[in-house]
Protein backbone atom coordinates (compact mmCIF):
# COMPACT_ATOMS: atom_id res chain seq x y z
CA UNK A 1 0.00 0.00 0.00
CA UNK A 2 1.03 3.59 -0.64
CA UNK A 3 2.82 5.44 2.16
CA UNK A 4 3.33 9.20 2.65
CA UNK A 5 4.50 11.29 5.60
CA UNK A 6 1.90 13.95 6.36
CA UNK A 7 1.03 16.36 9.16
CA UNK A 8 -2.43 14.75 9.52
CA UNK A 9 -1.14 11.23 10.02
CA UNK A 10 -1.60 11.30 13.80
CA UNK A 11 -5.09 12.83 13.67
CA UNK A 12 -7.75 10.11 13.64
CA UNK A 13 -10.43 12.57 12.50
CA UNK A 14 -8.91 12.42 9.00
CA UNK A 15 -9.11 8.62 8.76
CA UNK A 16 -11.60 5.97 7.74
CA UNK A 17 -11.33 2.30 8.64
CA UNK A 18 -12.21 -0.34 6.02
CA UNK A 19 -13.06 -3.94 6.90
CA UNK A 20 -14.03 -7.10 5.00
CA UNK A 21 -11.44 -6.56 2.29
CA UNK A 22 -10.13 -9.53 0.33
CA UNK A 23 -7.41 -10.37 -2.18
CA UNK A 24 -9.40 -8.95 -5.11
CA UNK A 25 -9.03 -5.38 -3.77
CA UNK A 26 -5.74 -3.44 -3.91
CA UNK A 27 -4.66 0.15 -3.21
CA UNK A 28 -5.45 1.25 -6.77
CA UNK A 29 -9.04 0.01 -6.36
CA UNK A 30 -9.38 1.93 -3.11
CA UNK A 31 -7.86 5.06 -4.64
CA UNK A 32 -10.26 4.89 -7.59
CA UNK A 33 -13.34 4.47 -5.38
CA UNK A 34 -12.53 7.02 -2.64
CA UNK A 35 -10.68 9.75 -4.60
CA UNK A 36 -13.96 11.44 -5.70
CA UNK A 37 -14.69 12.21 -2.03
CA UNK A 38 -11.40 14.05 -1.42
CA UNK A 39 -7.61 13.91 -1.68
CA UNK A 40 -6.13 10.72 -0.23
CA UNK A 41 -2.77 11.16 1.49
CA UNK A 42 -2.13 7.70 2.85
CA UNK A 43 -3.41 4.12 2.70
CA UNK A 44 -2.25 1.62 5.32
CA UNK A 45 -2.97 -2.11 5.32
CA UNK A 46 -3.60 -3.44 8.82
CA UNK A 47 -4.30 -6.99 7.71
CA UNK A 48 -5.50 -8.90 4.67
CA UNK A 49 -9.05 -7.86 5.53
CA UNK A 50 -8.66 -4.29 6.83
CA UNK A 51 -7.08 -0.96 5.94
CA UNK A 52 -7.01 2.71 6.96
CA UNK A 53 -7.30 5.62 4.54
CA UNK A 54 -6.03 9.07 5.54
CA UNK A 55 -7.68 12.03 3.80
CA UNK A 56 -6.39 15.59 3.61
CA UNK A 57 -9.48 17.07 5.33
CA UNK A 58 -12.33 16.06 7.61
CA UNK A 59 -15.00 17.12 5.12
CA UNK A 60 -13.87 14.24 2.88
CA UNK A 61 -14.69 11.80 5.70
CA UNK A 62 -18.11 13.38 6.15
CA UNK A 63 -18.80 13.06 2.41
CA UNK A 64 -17.83 9.38 2.40
CA UNK A 65 -19.99 8.46 5.38
CA UNK A 66 -22.92 10.62 4.29
CA UNK A 67 -23.18 8.32 1.26
CA UNK A 68 -21.65 5.02 2.35
CA UNK A 69 -21.63 3.04 5.57
CA UNK A 70 -20.79 0.09 3.37
CA UNK A 71 -19.89 -0.14 -0.29
CA UNK A 72 -19.06 -2.72 -2.97
CA UNK A 73 -15.70 -2.82 -4.73
CA UNK A 74 -14.88 -5.62 -7.19
CA UNK A 75 -18.07 -7.42 -6.06
CA UNK A 76 -16.85 -7.42 -2.46
CA UNK A 77 -18.90 -5.67 0.23
CA UNK A 78 -16.73 -3.39 2.39
CA UNK A 79 -17.65 -1.79 5.72
CA UNK A 80 -16.59 1.80 6.45
CA UNK A 81 -16.09 3.44 9.86
CA UNK A 82 -14.43 6.40 11.46
CA UNK A 83 -11.52 5.08 13.48
CA UNK A 84 -9.58 5.83 16.66
CA UNK A 85 -6.20 4.28 15.93
CA UNK A 86 -5.18 1.72 18.51
CA UNK A 87 -8.81 1.11 19.57
CA UNK A 88 -10.16 -1.04 16.77
CA UNK A 89 -11.28 -4.10 18.74
CA UNK A 90 -14.95 -3.15 18.22
CA UNK A 91 -14.61 -1.18 15.00
CA UNK A 92 -15.32 -4.34 13.00
CA UNK A 93 -18.93 -4.30 14.12
CA UNK A 94 -21.57 -1.63 13.55
CA UNK A 95 -23.91 -0.32 16.19
CA UNK A 96 -25.87 2.89 16.91
CA UNK A 97 -25.52 2.13 20.63
CA UNK A 98 -22.71 2.97 23.04
CA UNK A 99 -22.04 1.50 26.47
CA UNK A 100 -20.88 3.95 29.15
CA UNK A 101 -19.71 3.78 32.76
CA UNK A 102 -17.51 5.95 35.01
CA UNK A 103 -13.82 5.07 34.89
CA UNK A 104 -13.78 5.35 38.68
CA UNK A 105 -16.72 4.94 41.03
CA UNK A 106 -17.66 7.84 43.27
CA UNK A 107 -20.58 8.41 45.60
CA UNK A 108 -20.56 12.03 44.41
CA UNK A 109 -21.51 11.22 40.82
CA UNK A 110 -25.08 11.95 39.73
CA UNK A 111 -26.00 9.05 37.44
CA UNK A 112 -29.29 9.82 35.74
CA UNK A 113 -30.82 10.70 32.38
CA UNK A 114 -30.36 14.44 32.86
CA UNK A 115 -26.63 14.31 33.69
CA UNK A 116 -25.96 11.89 30.82
CA UNK A 117 -27.84 14.09 28.34
CA UNK A 118 -25.92 17.12 29.61
CA UNK A 119 -22.66 15.20 29.15
CA UNK A 120 -23.54 14.42 25.51
CA UNK A 121 -25.31 17.74 24.95
CA UNK A 122 -23.87 18.31 21.47
CA UNK A 123 -25.39 14.99 20.36
CA UNK A 124 -28.48 15.20 22.58
CA UNK A 125 -30.91 15.69 19.67
CA UNK A 126 -29.67 12.38 18.19
CA UNK A 127 -30.40 10.33 21.34
CA UNK A 128 -33.32 7.92 20.97
CA UNK A 129 -33.13 6.25 24.35
CA UNK A 130 -30.99 5.79 27.46
CA UNK A 131 -31.16 2.38 29.13
CA UNK A 132 -29.75 2.00 32.63
CA UNK A 133 -28.28 -1.26 33.91
CA UNK A 134 -30.04 -2.10 37.18
CA UNK A 135 -28.24 -1.27 40.44
CA UNK A 136 -25.08 0.02 38.76
CA UNK A 137 -23.50 3.11 37.22
CA UNK A 138 -23.72 1.70 33.70
CA UNK A 139 -25.92 2.63 30.77
CA UNK A 140 -26.56 2.16 27.05
CA UNK A 141 -27.26 5.19 24.84
CA UNK A 142 -29.10 4.54 21.59
CA UNK A 143 -28.51 7.13 18.82
CA UNK A 144 -30.39 7.76 15.58
CA UNK A 145 -27.26 7.53 13.46
CA UNK A 146 -24.41 5.01 13.41
CA UNK A 147 -21.97 7.78 12.49
CA UNK A 148 -22.75 9.69 15.70
CA UNK A 149 -21.34 6.73 17.63
CA UNK A 150 -18.19 6.88 15.47
CA UNK A 151 -17.80 10.61 16.16
CA UNK A 152 -18.19 10.14 19.92
CA UNK A 153 -15.61 7.33 19.97
CA UNK A 154 -13.08 9.65 18.31
CA UNK A 155 -13.20 12.01 21.29
CA UNK A 156 -13.96 9.93 24.36
CA UNK A 157 -11.64 12.12 26.45
CA UNK A 158 -14.14 15.01 26.18
CA UNK A 159 -16.94 13.32 28.11
CA UNK A 160 -17.23 13.33 31.89
CA UNK A 161 -19.91 13.58 34.58
CA UNK A 162 -19.12 15.55 37.74
CA UNK A 163 -15.47 15.59 36.65
CA UNK A 164 -15.29 11.81 36.39
CA UNK A 165 -14.18 10.52 32.98
CA UNK A 166 -16.36 7.95 31.23
CA UNK A 167 -15.39 4.66 29.66
CA UNK A 168 -17.18 4.60 26.30
CA UNK A 169 -17.43 1.60 23.97
CA UNK A 170 -19.42 0.64 20.93
CA UNK A 171 -22.09 -1.72 22.28
CA UNK A 172 -21.66 -5.30 21.12
CA UNK A 173 -25.31 -6.15 21.57
CA UNK A 174 -28.63 -5.25 19.99
CA UNK A 175 -31.74 -4.08 21.86
CA UNK A 176 -32.87 -7.63 22.61
CA UNK A 177 -29.44 -8.55 23.93
CA UNK A 178 -29.42 -5.43 26.14
CA UNK A 179 -32.68 -6.57 27.76
CA UNK A 180 -31.21 -10.05 28.26
CA UNK A 181 -28.03 -8.57 29.72
CA UNK A 182 -30.02 -6.42 32.15
CA UNK A 183 -31.96 -9.47 33.34
CA UNK A 184 -28.74 -11.45 33.68
CA UNK A 185 -27.04 -8.65 35.62
CA UNK A 186 -30.11 -8.42 37.84
CA UNK A 187 -29.89 -12.16 38.52
CA UNK A 188 -26.17 -11.86 39.32
CA UNK A 189 -26.85 -9.01 41.74
CA UNK A 190 -29.56 -11.07 43.48
CA UNK A 191 -27.19 -14.03 43.70
CA UNK A 192 -24.51 -11.72 45.10
CA UNK A 193 -26.90 -10.50 47.82
CA UNK A 194 -27.86 -14.10 48.60
CA UNK A 195 -24.19 -15.07 48.97
CA UNK A 196 -23.54 -12.09 51.24
CA UNK A 197 -26.43 -13.16 53.50
CA UNK A 198 -25.11 -16.72 53.49
CA UNK A 199 -21.62 -15.55 54.47
CA UNK A 200 -23.11 -13.49 57.29
CA UNK A 201 -25.05 -16.53 58.54
CA UNK A 202 -21.90 -18.65 58.34
CA UNK A 203 -20.04 -16.06 60.40
CA UNK A 204 -22.79 -16.17 63.01
CA UNK A 205 -22.84 -19.97 62.96
CA UNK A 206 -19.06 -20.01 63.15
CA UNK A 207 -19.17 -17.68 66.13
CA UNK A 208 -21.65 -19.95 67.86
CA UNK A 209 -19.49 -22.96 67.03
CA UNK A 210 -16.45 -21.24 68.53
CA UNK A 211 -18.44 -20.48 71.68
CA UNK A 212 -19.53 -24.13 71.85
CA UNK A 213 -15.92 -25.36 71.46
CA UNK A 214 -14.68 -22.94 74.11
CA UNK A 215 -17.37 -24.27 76.45
CA UNK A 216 -16.24 -27.85 75.76
CA UNK A 217 -12.60 -26.88 76.39
CA UNK A 218 -13.53 -25.26 79.73
CA UNK A 219 -15.52 -28.37 80.69
CA UNK A 220 -12.61 -30.66 79.76
CA UNK A 221 -10.23 -28.47 81.75
CA UNK A 222 -12.52 -28.59 84.77
CA UNK A 223 -12.82 -32.36 84.45
CA UNK A 224 -9.05 -32.58 84.18
CA UNK A 225 -8.61 -30.54 87.36
CA UNK A 226 -10.98 -32.93 89.10
CA UNK A 227 -9.17 -36.04 87.86
CA UNK A 228 -5.58 -34.94 88.58
CA UNK A 229 -6.00 -34.58 92.37
CA UNK A 230 -7.76 -37.95 92.58
CA UNK A 231 -5.03 -39.50 90.46
CA UNK A 232 -2.32 -38.08 92.72
CA UNK A 233 -4.17 -39.24 95.83
CA UNK A 234 -4.44 -42.73 94.35
CA UNK A 235 -0.69 -42.82 93.72
CA UNK A 236 0.00 -41.84 97.32
CA UNK A 237 -2.34 -44.57 98.53
CA UNK A 238 -0.29 -47.21 96.76
CA UNK A 239 2.92 -45.93 98.38
CA UNK A 240 1.67 -46.62 101.87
Amino acid sequence: MKSLVTSNIGDDRFKIFLTNLDGRINSEDLQAFFNPFGAIQYIETLSRKSAIILFSDIDSIDRVLAKHRRCTINKQEIFIRRIRYGCIDRAYMDSPIIFIKPISLSLAIEWNSRTIRDCFHQYEKHIIDIRFVSNSCQAYIHFKDYDIVDQILLQTHLFDIDGIQLEIKRAKCNEKQIDQDELYIGELLKENESLKRKIKRLKIDSHEEVKHLKHKIRKLRDDLFDVVPRHNHSKRSYQY
